[in-house]
């Protein structure tokens, strides 16, 4: 994932540009410029960069129409006092800007690092227009977003709201008497507490109607007062067929748009039969559900609920090539590096989320964990599964989640069987071995072990030396360390 706290390297740069050849054109953080003619005008760049939680970054010396070439700058000193220029006067407020210059192949490319602005300096406008970034550009914002933007000054407090007409009868009785259950279980203060009274103290309900929260996460149909409040998914084949299949409207509570959700996604996915340690097959779904289990729930649970976002719902894609899930809003109080880590724990819905700590599905699992380690658990099994992790870009306005699916045609690594798969890898080490080597370092039997070789070496991660039935086959990883 792009992280502008990352020194700028030779190897850096090479690993980004390949990034964008993929793409085959810039990124939401990345604008590649070729910069031939002296310095470029980058005041709509520099605006977007600055409206952009995570600032981003401008590459000058690339050519972006010859596949991302290294053409290079000369005079650095002279673009660099350029740009400082434009974003201290063709921009309001000014952006901080840093410059870098790394050297590869004998040639310069200049990296400028826009910072994001503070909330409370947001929008950043030029010419009277505030930008954003989309994509591969920068688009000029609505009102609608920037209202989005400025209502982030503040801590969002949209989901303690009151619903107008809603009362205590558009529960989902179900859901509220297993609450009820977990928060008197939660709380010493609330172990006598009545019903009403609890739901009270938890945001549920304020001034005799639900909250947007109590509603959201308990109510029978909260659609009924909240359309946007629900999921809308679409798959895309691929190949040449119509452009979207299995198109599906998710509505209801929070516990069931999460089951509809993940559902979904294991019906559109592949999956592959792997052998356990126990020698029974079964099947593995190519991108690990309790991974789209977090992503998911991130996204209906940290949605922005403000006004300005009643017409939007959260939206699953699954393309070729990868699971995308977004949702309206950006993230509150950390940036997306912070995810995952100690330090990346913040609800931008504060009640609902504690709300989602205490309701329970009918299969009787909490929403979210609570912890801070949903994102860890959903990276380390990515990690398991032979996937790349997920990778997270946040607009301010819009916030994606994409997990990148392996390739059509590919077993997914899971398919080793876990923890057969790991265990084989780890056995490995930085070293060859042959299979009766691996079969005592594992404790599995020489089938399970041929198995798991066989899909690990389908897939690129493990190479093979020596003929069939030769006793001095030997196997070894192609990438140690991974």
């Amino acid at each position: 994932m792009y992280n502008s706290r990352m020194p700028w390297t030779s190897d850096r740069l090479a690993r980004v540009l390949e990034e964008l050849r993929s793409r085959r054109g810039d990124s939401t953080l990345i604008e590649a410029k070729l910069a031939a003619g002296g310095v470029p005008q980058l005041a709509e760049t520099l605006c977007a960069f600055g409206n952009m939680p995570d600032g981003g970054t401008v590459l000058l010396g690339v050519d972006e129409h010859r596949g991302f070439l290294v053409t290079g700058v000369n005079d650095v000193a002279h673009l660099e006092a350029g740009i400082a220029a434009q974003a201290r006067t063709a921009v309001d407020p000014p952006v901080q800007v840093e410059f870098d210059t790394v050297e590869t192949k004998g040639k310069k490319v200049l990296v400028v690092e826009v910072a994001g602005l503070p909330a409370a300096q947001k929008p950043c406008r030029t010419r009277g227009r505030a930008y954003l970034r989309q994509s591969d550009g920068d688009y000029v914002m609505s009102d609608q977003e920037v209202a989005q933007l400025m209502a982030m000054q503040d801590r969002p407090r949209f989901d303690s709201a009151p619903i107008p007409g809603s009362t205590t009868s558009d529960l989902d009785s179900d859901l509220v008497e297993r609450f009820l259950v977990e928060a008197r279980r939660s709380s010493r203060r609330l172990a006598n507490a009545t019903a009403e009274a609890i739901l009270r103290f938890k945001g549920v309900t304020a001034n005799g109607n639900l909250t947007t929260a109590g509603l959201y996460a308990l109510g029978r149909y909260p659609q009924e007062f909240a359309p946007s409040l629900a999921v809308t998914a679409a798959a895309a084949p691929g190949d040449g067929g119509p452009r979207m299949v299995d198109l599906a409207h998710f509505d209801g509570p929070v516990p069931e748009l999460l089951d509809q959700s993940v559902e979904w996604v294991a019906r559109n996915t592949r999956t592959a039969v792997a052998y356990t340690p126990d020698g029974n097959a079964r099947d593995y779904p190519e991108i690990p559900l309790v991974a789209v289990r977090e992503l998911v729930s991130n996204a209906i649970v940290h949605r922005d609920l403000s006004p300005r976002t009643q017409s939007k719902r959260v939206e699953i894609r699954l393309l070729p090539d990868k699971l995308v899930i977004a949702s309206p809003g950006g993230l509150w109080g950390l940036t997306s590096d912070q995810l995952g880590t100690p330090r990346g724990k913040s609800a931008v819905n504060e009640y609902l989320y504690d709300l989602g700590r205490l309701v329970r599905g009918p299969d009787g699992r909490r929403l979210i964990e609570g912890e801070g380690g949903g994102i860890r658990e959903a990276q380390e099994a990515l990690r398991k599964a032979g996937l790349a992790p997920a990778t997270f870009v946040d607009t301010g306005v819009s916030f994606t989640a994409m997990v990148h699916r392996n390739p059509v045609g590919a077993r997914p690594v899971a398919a080793a069987g876990p923890p057969r798969g790991a265990n084989v890898l780890q056995a490995l080490g930085d070293e060859s071995a042959p299979i009766t080597e691996l079969v005592e370092r594992t404790g599995l039997t020489r089938r399970q072990v041929k198995y798991a070789l066989d899909a690990l070496v389908r897939d690129g991660r493990v190479a093979v030396s020596g003929g069939r039935g030769d006793r001095s086959t030997a196997y070894r990883l192609l990438h140690p360390g991974f």
